[in-house]
């Protein structure tokens, strides 16, 4: 295939990834059609159905693609910060203001997925979500900065406090992005006792 031909499919198919990711992250999967969808990206239908056989394939990769294209900004902030407690601000203050849909759209759901679509978004999320706090938990723990604790259990239940917060706006009691994930990391890090 010629370079000027791929360029031209590349763009059309990210057109359609860009379009789905920005419908569905406003109004649902079950709020945004695949004609919707064509119509925001400038496209015919058929022409969705050239690059995504069905709703659940095209999920997938928006998913994917999404969390992929998020995690590479967690990475680099999650390495912001001598302490691991400020990494953790970093990080989480990113996902606070990405805004990013993917583990929302995951949640959520709304499309029947294979089995195999299952596996590749969760493993997409634990990839690029996932495994850059846990191994923040995990290098604060050796070095003694954060005690004992299952660096998965700690990872996942950050994520669960931060989830209610992220792609919100404006953020509770006027907080920036890095003051909320502050308070965060302070109440899984300090605990709320005295």
């Amino acid at each position: 295939m010629p370079a000027a031909k791929r360029r031209r499919d590349g763009s059309t198919r990210e057109r359609v990834l860009q379009a789905a990711d920005r419908l569905w992250g406003d109004r649902g999967v079950r709020g945004a059609s695949l004609e919707d969808i064509a119509r925001e990206a400038a496209v015919t239908k058929p022409t969705v159905y050239y690059y995504f056989p069905d709703k659940s394939s095209l999920f997938t990769a928006v998913v994917c693609s999404v969390l992929e294209e998020h995690g590479a900004g967690l990475r680099a902030a999650s390495r912001s910060g001598s302490r691991s407690r400020d990494r953790l601000v970093s990080a989480l203050a990113y996902l606070v203001s990405a805004r990013c849909s993917g583990p929302r759209l995951l949640r959520d759901g709304g499309v029947t997925l294979t089995v195999d679509q299952t596996s590749q978004a969760r493993s997409a999320f634990f990839r690029h979500f996932f495994a850059p706090l846990q191994q923040i938990f995990d290098e604060g723990i050796r070095s003694g900065e954060l005690r004992q604790i299952d660096s998965a259990f700690a990872t996942q239940s950050l994520l669960n406090l931060l989830d209610p917060w992220t792609g919100r706006d404006p953020l509770p009691g006027g907080r920036s992005a890095q003051q909320l994930a502050a308070d965060i990391v302070g109440l899984v890090v300090d605990g709320i006792g005295v």
